[in-house]
């Protein structure tokens, strides 16, 4: 099996990302009956004193979320601009979801970058939810140097950084925060080792998804231990597949696995730590295979498009689902934009507003100069036609900021 996927990072050419992902190798009929979202437009964001405020006024539906009746969303490659909330705000209407990306957490961080209050702010004015994916600096993935000990069993450490960082973001009162740990572990680019470590200069993936395992439980432990009911928790959304080994301090991979390989050796190593996270993220890319042949037309794309259900059989318990990162490109030329704009909405009518599942789908990504063939909006702001598309959609089940 070929590697088969693509992730947000700086430390790899866009293009070869998306080769390596091509090269690896439900119908429904109608849309969901989506209620109005509760969204508190006038919403007063609490910042540093949260702990003092009455969390008692936030929705009675926060002690067990399951979303704010608005499934549609988009993702983001950084804390994101005013350009980028507005438009999110108008894709995505009242009680949408945006995917913020925040990099730069090691085990030494003592609070958010300004920047990453800022977009949590502005976010929640504008009547979104904020799905935050907090993870390491940009190319400093060596994530496992930040743990408690030699085995890289415990990570308490780092997360009690996440826990500073996350702990002064702001809070609305009617709304959550969901935060992400980490991005698709089950890459080499995203949970590297040093040379001369691991078994023969390698560090084979069922290491690799014990230290992951311990680092969500240790971090979802911590946030949790705030002790504020709109703090939410996921795992990272894996790559639906990924590599069996990667080489220390090198480049070399072996593919052969796939995420529910991953998810299944996490529970060896921690076998309940599935219990510890409040929702699911997938990374359910269109695939005419489970891992593999991506980005193919919306009639070959349903194994891809449905793989979260195969992974939740794996997980084994009944979380909200989260499409971290989903959709089509036109990297090489084979998808117009036209055919992306009709596949997604088709993916929407047929697929993700008919799963109960589901709670929020925020597809990669709105718009970024290194990922544009990925993009719903170009860099200068101008509409591709999945843009239009898919807000024209919304529009029709769920009022807010339309035509």
């Amino acid at each position: 099996m070929k590697r088969a996927t693509r992730v947000v990072s700086r430390g790899m050419n866009a293009a070869r990302r998306v080769a390596l992902m091509r090269a690896s190798g439900i119908a429904c009929l109608a849309l969901c009956a989506c209620g109005s979202p509760h969204v508190a437009h006038d919403a007063t964001v609490i910042g540093d004193d949260a702990a003092g405020t009455d969390v008692a006024t936030a929705d009675a539906a926060l002690d067990s979320y399951a979303g704010t009746g608005n499934r549609f969303g988009i993702g983001l490659v950084s804390p994101g601009s005013t350009l980028d909330w507005d438009l999110a705000a108008d894709l995505a209407g009242p009680g949408g979801s945006v995917l913020l990306v925040f990099a730069g957490i090691t085990r030494d961080t003592q609070g958010p970058d300004p920047a990453w209050i800022e977009a949590v702010q502005q976010v929640y004015a504008r009547g979104l939810v904020p799905v935050v994916r907090l993870g390491p600096p940009w190319g400093n993935e060596v994530v496992r140097d930040d743990s408690d000990d030699a085995a890289h069993a415990h990570y308490t450490a780092l997360a009690a950084a996440y826990r500073r960082v996350v702990e002064a973001l702001p809070r609305d009162p009617h709304l959550p925060l969901w935060i992400e740990v980490h991005n698709e572990p089950d890459l080499c680019y995203e949970w590297a080792c040093s040379a001369g470590e691991g078994q023969g200069g390698y560090l084979p993936y069922q290491t690799t998804a014990h230290e992951y395992a311990a680092m969500l439980r240790d971090v979802a432990d911590a946030l949790h231990a705030i002790g504020d009911p709109r703090i939410l928790v996921m795992n990272a959304g894996l790559a639906p597949g990924g590599a069996a080994r990667c080489q220390c301090g090198g480049t070399d991979f072996s593919p052969g696995i796939t995420s529910r390989d991953f998810l299944a050796e996490m529970e060896v190593a921690v076998p309940d730590v599935f219990a510890h996270v409040d929702g699911f993220a997938s990374h359910a890319y269109p695939a005419q295979g489970e891992g593999w042949g991506f980005f193919v037309p919306y009639e070959q794309a349903g194994p891809g498009l449905t793989y979260f259900a195969r992974e939740l059989d794996v997980v084994g318990r009944t979380l909200p689902v989260f499409l971290t990162e989903t959709g089509w490109t036109t990297s090489d030329g084979s998808n117009s934009r036209a055919q992306i704009a009709g596949w997604t909405v088709r993916a929407y009518q047929e697929v993700w507003l008919v799963d109960p599942r589901i709670v929020a789908v925020m597809p990669f990504q709105l718009r970024d100069p290194a990922w544009d063939a990925f993009g719903w909006v170009a860099p200068d702001g101008s509409h591709y036609p999945v843009y239009d598309a898919v807000r024209a959609l919304r529009c029709q089940t769920i009022a807010g900021r339309c035509p």
